[in-house]
């Protein structure tokens, strides 16, 4: 297994050399050769115990994968940990992917989610002053030396305007587009060794495609600024929603800053109670705030992890963070209502209706496998019922059915709409409540507005 990890490294290694950057061919062989050893490893761990079962005689389908799924899993994050860059961003993209990847894959590389190490302060300075054209100090009255989060591709710190007003500057790594460059042309070319070794490959060509394209979106922050704005002019008129107003003329392509906001972070349930806030009431009034983006709007923030939601007493809602934001198809949100409210009511025929308005497609053709789909959803639920939630349960056997039937195209809308909506499940069991999407859209209730659009 050694002898063709380092071979697949060194072919890798000289198709790197080409990418360019601020490292040296040195510091390029190093990080291409720990990719290409991964990758290697983790194709033979795959591959050889089935090329076994078949030259045996046995049925490789029914070999038990699980434990060398982990075991490649914690590879890849063990790799990724220690070059960071971006192979952490595609770590936190396998980690919400259960429609291509097993659970062991999605389990354990939804960790990089977490906080990062930051990187030095001087490095930061160098970025403000740069795009900011002048020394930190003639910008900002304070600078907070150590940032309050970190991140894949940028880190956010504390500051304060000469006016004495407190705000947040999120600045883009210095060499993050050398890193990115380098590691998606390591990738492709690993994924293109694997697509002629394997004669049924895996996808992976597409969702490094797409990858690429949502990165140009996250690294260009001038693009962040407009998704914020946008959503922030969307509930001008509700007090309870609270987005950061952004300075405009201290931010770039590089920095974002900001005004500073403060909250109890969404899930601190203890927290939440000593400040007077009810958790059913934050339950209510998050999944009203995404049925309105999803569902009227037709444009979210599509990561409402707990990182990026903080509350106020009212309750009153902080959404930061809008780097991955998303405008949904027309109808879209009617697609979403309608498939819940089949799967609700078990009418067959809209949910192949909703499937195929989603954007879903099979190979023969055949949408009766839908129903398979929608079943196992169903069953996933707490008590074989759908009521109106998509918790994580439901959407990886949404995943795992995808896998195991001839789905060829999956909206990765429908991706990112599920993942939004199973995280806000998250946050509701959290707080010991149900995320029922559909309850929060009746006559009366916080999310009354959301008519699907």
């Amino acid at each position: 297994m050694t002898s063709a990890a380092e071979s697949v490294a060194g072919v890798v290694e000289s198709a790197v050399a080409a990418a360019g950057g601020v490292f040296g061919v040195a510091e390029r062989a190093i990080r291409a050769g720990r990719i290409g050893h991964t990758a290697a490893s983790v194709y033979l761990r795959i591959k050889t115990p089935r090329w076994w079962d078949r030259l045996v005689g046995n049925d490789p389908a029914a070999r038990d994968m699980s434990g060398v799924h982990q075991r490649n899993a914690e590879q890849i994050l063990e790799t990724a940990t220690a070059l960071k860059g971006l192979l952490i961003k595609i770590c936190q993209v396998v980690g919400t992917r259960s429609d291509v990847f097993p659970q062991a894959y999605v389990r354990t590389l939804s960790r990089t989610q977490d906080r990062l190490p930051p990187r030095p302060f001087e490095q930061i300075r160098a970025v403000v002053e740069a795009d900011l054209g002048a020394p930190i100090g003639s910008i900002f009255r304070d600078f907070a030396q150590i940032p309050v989060a970190a991140a894949s591709l940028a880190q956010v710190h504390r500051a304060r305007l000469p006016d004495g007003r407190d705000v947040a500057v999120k600045v883009r790594y210095p060499d993050i587009d050398d890193i990115v460059q380098t590691d998606l042309t390591t990738s492709r070319w690993i994924c293109q060794i694997y697509e002629r070794l394997d004669p049924q490959p895996m996808a992976l060509l597409p969702l490094l495609d797409e990858l690429q394209k949502y990165l140009a979106l996250e690294l260009d922050f001038e693009r962040e600024v407009e998704n914020a704005e946008r959503i922030r002019r969307m509930f001008a008129n509700e007090e309870r929603v609270v987005i950061p107003a952004v300075h405009r003329e201290l931010s770039s392509k590089r920095v974002i800053t900001m005004e500073f906001v403060e909250g109890i972070k969404v899930t601190d349930r203890l927290a939440l109670e000593r400040a007077g806030v009810r958790p059913r009431r934050v339950v209510e009034g998050l999944l009203a705030i995404y049925n309105q983006m999803i569902l009227a709007h037709g444009f979210f923030q599509a990561d409402p992890h707990p990182g990026n939601i903080f509350i106020q007493p009212g309750p009153r809602f902080v959404i930061v963070d809008f780097g991955l934001a998303k405008e949904l198809p027309k109808n879209f949100g009617l697609g979403i209502f309608e498939l819940m409210f089949s799967m609700m009511t078990y009418n067959e025929a809209a949910m192949i209706r909703a499937f195929r308005e989603l954007g879903f497609r099979t190979k023969t053709g055949d949408e009766s496998t839908y129903l398979e789909i929608a079943r196992r959803m169903i069953g996933a639920s707490e008590d074989g019922a759908f009521r109106g939630e998509f918790t994580e349960e439901m959407t990886d056997e949404l995943f795992d059915a995808i896998r195991e039937n001839p789905i060829v195209e999956v909206p990765i809308d429908f991706v990112l709409v599920s993942r939004a909506f199973s995280l806000l499940s998250g946050i509701a069991h959290t707080l010991g409540h149900r995320a029922n999407i559909l309850d929060s859209m009746a006559p009366g209730g916080d999310g009354a507005a959301a008519a699907p659009r």
